[in-house]
């Protein structure tokens, strides 16, 4: 037992998903298709979630595939599962107990209640500060390493010595229960040294160094990003960029659309008419005219497949979309076009970087050329 994921859904799973409905709905449009990929995903998330309330499983599986699939493009694991529901009141009953059950069930093992529930409020501090390594997941295998540790100790089954002595009559399944409890004593280890830096003792503790200052340090940071100057942020002329999408009708020249894109455009360092490009290609531009347009507005970029199979806030969508971006723009070799490598994921239609790349230039020449 570690504090790694086990999976959930797999990039095996992900790959067959979609190339079953590629060949088996291959004729039904590709917002279509995308929809039934979403879906299948989904449902497969949910059949292992806890048994919370309905709607509080909804908030963890969307919570999940936004952040884990859509944004880091990593399968699922129950540590992302755990992690999500963090957001969740693990006050409420009908969340911490269900949450329990699906912990010992995942762990294989038992874990005293009220150890659990300090496990969770640690890990809730730990999932709000990143820099620490950590993750929640890390506090329950910490917890039910504790706990099993406890237990065999009372047993006689752990030396004192922290070695593992084999009494007579022992069986073989319990042999192994001391092994897997050792793995998790090592995991516990490391977890309370890294409560120790959130809740150090009362008593006077030398302050400095702290230990987990050099991971706050990253004076050779990975750049947000590998594009081309050209697709960096630039400022540009706003009167222009509203003028070239009313044109167009399109919803994305208000309110709170235009500004969301473009902030979303600064924070990640992309140049804003490349995002407002996807829109084109990927919606249009969101026509005012056309159907349900205040919904697809929401998430004119289709991140997560569609704006249908995941409908959220043009911020969340455009700053996905940001994130997704960079993400897919390093390792690019010299010799392709970065809106072309982009595409090898972002989108199945291996033409979509070519009516980005359209609208893109069409879009510059109007807005950022003098005149």
């Amino acid at each position: 037992m570690s504090g790694h994921a086990a999976g959930v859904l797999t990039r095996a799973d992900i790959h067959n998903i979609r190339h079953y409905v590629q060949h088996k709905h291959g004729d039904l449009p590709l917002e279509r298709r995308a929809e039934i990929v979403a879906d299948a995903m989904q449902r497969i998330v949910l059949r292992q979630l806890p048994e919370f309330e309905a709607e509080q499983q909804r908030a963890v599986m969307h919570g999940v595939l936004r952040e884990v699939v859509a944004e880091k493009g990593v399968p699922v694991g129950e540590a992302h599962i755990f992690e999500a529901s963090m957001s969740l009141d693990i006050d409420r009953p009908d969340v911490i107990l269900p949450l329990h059950k699906w912990t010992e069930k995942r762990l294989g093992a038992a874990i005293d209640f009220r150890l659990f529930r300090e496990a969770v409020n640690e890990g809730k501090r730990i999932a709000a500060d990143p820099s620490l390594g950590l993750t929640a997941w890390d506090a329950i295998v910490g917890a039910a390493g504790l706990h099993v540790e406890a237990s065999l100790e009372e047993r006689g089954e752990i030396a004192l010595s922290g070695v593992v002595s084999s009494l007579p009559g022992i069986r073989r399944r319990r042999k192994a229960a001391v092994y897997l409890a050792l793995s998790l004593v090592i995991c516990t280890g490391m977890l309370y040294y890294g409560w120790r830096l959130l809740h150090p003792e009362t008593e006077a503790v030398p302050r400095t160094p702290v230990v987990s200052q050099p991971r706050l340090q990253h004076p050779e940071a990975k750049p947000v990003n590998a594009l081309p100057g050209n697709l960096r942020f630039a400022e540009v002329d706003r009167g222009r960029l509203v003028h070239h999408l009313r044109a167009k009708e399109s919803m994305l020249a208000e309110e709170p659309y235009l500004s969301a894109i473009i902030r979303a455009a600064q924070e990640f360092d992309i140049h804003p008419l490349l995002l407002f490009a996807i829109t084109g290609q990927e919606q249009g531009f969101v026509p005012k005219t056309a159907k349900r347009a205040k919904e697809i507005a929401n998430n004119p970029f289709n991140v997560f497949y569609s704006w249908e199979a995941y409908n959220t806030t043009i911020a969340d969508s455009a700053r996905i979309a940001g994130r997704t971006i960079n993400r897919l723009s390093f390792e690019r070799p010299a010799n392709v076009d970065p809106v072309e490598w982009i595409n090898r994921e972002y989108a199945e239609d291996k033409n979509w970087s070519t009516g980005v790349n359209r609208i893109l230039k069409s879009m510059m020449a109007q807005i950022m050329t003098d005149q």
